[in-house]
């Protein structure tokens, strides 16, 4: 569908109204993967993409779960090697990061700034100059939280709180957070990686988890899951990820 179709069918079946930029929410879509875009003539189509039905079909089953699918993906989109990749999908893990780093809820005006410092960075040839402030500002860190307090638990109970690591008991979760660390270090698919705090910390931090539920959901995954194959070694508890790990997996 146009996004003008869109925008009609979400009005006149669900009541729903779409933001003034009517772009703005397919184009996310599209960004995550969840949908394609093809040409209507002049205009721009959307359509679900494989992976967008399978979220689709996860939301009308187990709509909490799909809120952790929806950070995931906001999460681990970003691509550096991609010019195209949305800077919002890199602040996004980086404002993530960073309350995983101090667990604690770091004021949005602190965090915007931070944001921007490393932005500038990061992204040398973005033109901040004048509008600086403008590429991530305040109100771009509260959406950010907005999405973060709708995983279920939420690691967000209130601003003046610690992050509060969450309890859970899909092992789905890890073997994303595992897959998506085997991708980000170049890791080959059988490697077989010491399974210590740091590497703990960094899985769970993909979904704010308590390193002890990460850790007995990894464990029972490798009860549960072929692709994951877990040794006992010298040097601690081995895992190894012999297959990728995506949502079409869940």
């Amino acid at each position: 569908m146009s996004v003008e179709e869109i925008a009609g069918r979400l009005t006149a079946a669900y009541s729903f109204s779409m933001q003034r930029d009517r772009t703005y929410s397919p184009r996310r879509l599209y960004d995550l993967g969840l949908a394609c875009q093809s040409k209507q003539g002049n205009r721009v189509a959307y359509s679900l993409s494989p992976t967008g039905e399978r979220v689709q079909a996860l939301l009308s089953v187990i709509p909490d779960f799909c809120a952790d699918v929806m950070h995931y993906l906001h999460y681990t989109t970003y691509d550096s090697s991609n010019p195209a990749s949305r800077k919002y999908l890199w602040s996004y893990r980086v404002c993530c990061n960073t309350l995983w780093q101090e667990r604690r809820i770091v004021p949005t005006g602190e965090m915007a700034a931070r944001i921007q410092t490393s932005m500038e960075h990061e992204f040398p040839e973005l033109d901040l100059g004048a509008r600086q402030g403008a590429r991530f500002d305040r109100t771009a860190a509260s959406r950010v939280y907005t999405w973060i307090r709708q995983l279920v638990p939420s690691p967000i109970l209130k601003d003046d709180d610690p992050l509060v690591p969450r309890i859970i008991q899909r092992f789905e979760l890890v073997l994303l957070a595992l897959d998506h660390l085997y991708r980000e270090r170049g890791y080959r698919y059988g490697d077989p990686v010491i399974l210590d705090e740091l590497l703990l910390n960094e899985i769970s931090g993909v979904f704010f988890l308590d390193a002890g539920c990460c850790q007995e959901l990894i464990l029972l995954a490798g009860r549960l899951v072929g692709d994951l194959k877990l040794t006992d070694t010298f040097a601690g508890t081995s895992v190894s990820l012999l297959a990728p790990y995506g949502i079409d997996r869940i």
